[in-house]
């Protein structure tokens, strides 16, 4: 499986994951109408990885501008499968500086997946 590049737009986030060295970004805003359709294809890469580089340690970074409650559960979903399934999964979310919705996101997907993020302030 080729590596993953998907443009972002206005209100899809942007998602670039190589899948031989393990790196997962996904950035931008997340409001699709149908969110399992929009991250149906990194489902699909994921599932590719766990099953054929269990060995290689899995670096997620996460940059929200703003994502709505049907993404939310989407990308939980999404986390809740990678972590279940790897050993070695790095995550770090980032946020804007002022944007504690997001924040606090994190940690709850953090608290209730018992893996713990790392937290990083970015600017637009």
């Amino acid at each position: 499986m080729e590596n993953l590049y998907i443009n972002g737009t206005n209100c899809t986030p942007a998602i670039y994951f190589n899948i031989e060295k393990g790196i997962l970004t996904i950035s931008g805003k997340s409001y699709p109408e149908n969110s399992v359709q929009c991250y149906e294809e990194l489902e699909k890469a994921l599932d590719y990885f766990i099953e054929n580089h269990s060995d290689v340690s899995l670096f997620i970074t996460y940059e929200f501008i703003y994502i709505n409650t049907s993404s939310t559960k989407t990308i939980y979903s999404i986390l809740k499968n990678v972590v279940n399934k790897l050993n070695n999964v790095t995550i770090v979310w980032g946020y804007e500086e002022e944007d504690e919705d997001v924040k606090e996101l994190g940690e709850d997907f953090s608290e209730t997946l018992g893996i713990d993020f790392e937290y990083r302030v970015f600017s637009i």
